[in-house]
């Protein structure tokens, strides 16, 4: 009975394949655990984009462009934070941003294809204006990275600088800088008003054999009509209505006093004939009976300072016109 007894117990115990510790184990005795499901792979970010250029161009650049060229924007540029690898010619010249500029490397005017082959660029930005100038060095560069075209025929601050910081990313930087320039801008046009009222302000250069205008871009154009917003003679409105990115109007002598305003900020270059076709203007009886002459409301303005229509040159020459209205520093 004793033997029975035992060997009944022994048929209760759980099969090893059915016992707590073998359950869930392969052949081997290893666990088999469930595996937790796989974290979903992160999304890679793009590293290209298309954008559509000032001719029209689907242009494929990289999203964050690290070794640009920029020909006539790295004031735009430099603006949000971006120091370019290559600048033009006039980029250089822009007076409010020399000392930025140091450590970027002159491209020339024309391009020189082999200096930018060696700058290695990764983006090349340029005016609309290069491939009908030279269109064998654009050729070339084409060649070398994607180039982005921006025109001039639209206005500097609230068009082509939102394109340039959008092609570095830095779009909210560039929408906090024009924030801060419209308050310096309505600041500066109340007090411009309170010292001057309806009062017409003109800016003009004189050169040996010509005698220009300037309407609305560079040469102090853009900050007077577009920043300050004073009030300009009838025959300047009728030519920025004509083309209102305009830069100059070529006009005779006699034409002048149309043009002429209550205030005149005059442009000659201290070298050269220029000074010398300013005297001679200046003893005419023509120039004597202009009201600002007559007022002593004339304005001289350095020419390399005044130069630029970039957004920095626009800025500061903003701020130092309208102290020269506000506080009477006429010659």
């Amino acid at each position: 009975m004793l033997i029975v007894l035992l060997t009944a117990c022994g048929s209760d115990k759980p099969k090893p394949s059915e016992s707590p510790q073998s359950q869930g184990t392969d052949d081997a005795g290893a666990s088999k655990q469930e595996s937790p499901p796989a974290a979903p792979a992160e999304k890679e970010e793009p590293e290209t984009r298309i954008v559509k250029d000032d001719l029209g161009r689907e242009v494929e650049i990289p999203v964050s462009p690290k070794r640009i060229i920029a020909s006539e924007f790295s004031s735009e540029l430099m603006a949000v934070g971006v120091k370019p690898v290559g600048a033009g010619h006039n980029d250089f010249k822009v007076v409010f941003t020399q000392s930025q500029m140091e450590g970027v490397e002159p491209i020339g005017d024309p391009p020189n294809v082999e200096k930018i082959l060696e700058l290695a660029p990764d983006l090349i930005i340029a005016p609309t204006i290069f491939p009908e100038i030279y269109p064998e060095a654009i050729e070339q560069l084409s060649k070398i990275a994607p180039i982005f075209y921006i025109s001039f025929d639209q206005d500097p601050i609230f068009d082509i600088f939102p394109k340039v910081a959008d092609l570095v990313g830095k779009s909210q930087e560039a929408k906090a800088w024009i924030e801060s320039y419209e308050k310096e801008a309505q600041t500066a046009r109340e007090q411009v008003h309170a010292a001057i009222g309806d009062e017409t302000v003109s800016v003009f250069r004189i050169e040996k054999g010509r005698l220009r205008i300037y309407l609305n871009r560079n040469f102090a154009g853009y900050m007077l009509h577009s920043g300050l917003q004073v009030k300009s003679p009838e025959a300047v409105l009728a030519e920025i209505e004509k083309n209102k990115n305009g830069s100059a109007v070529e006009i005779s002598l006699e034409k002048l006093p149309e043009f002429a305003a209550d205030h005149m900020f005059i442009i000659v270059r201290t070298e050269g004939d220029d000074q010398g076709a300013f005297k001679e203007i200046e003893q005419s009886a023509l120039w004597k009976s202009l009201p600002a002459v007559k007022n002593k409301q004339l304005y001289f303005i350095d020419t390399d300072k005044y130069y630029g229509s970039d957004i920095t040159t626009i800025r500061e020459t903003m701020k130092e016109a309208a102290g020269m209205l506000t506080k009477g520093q006429a010659d």
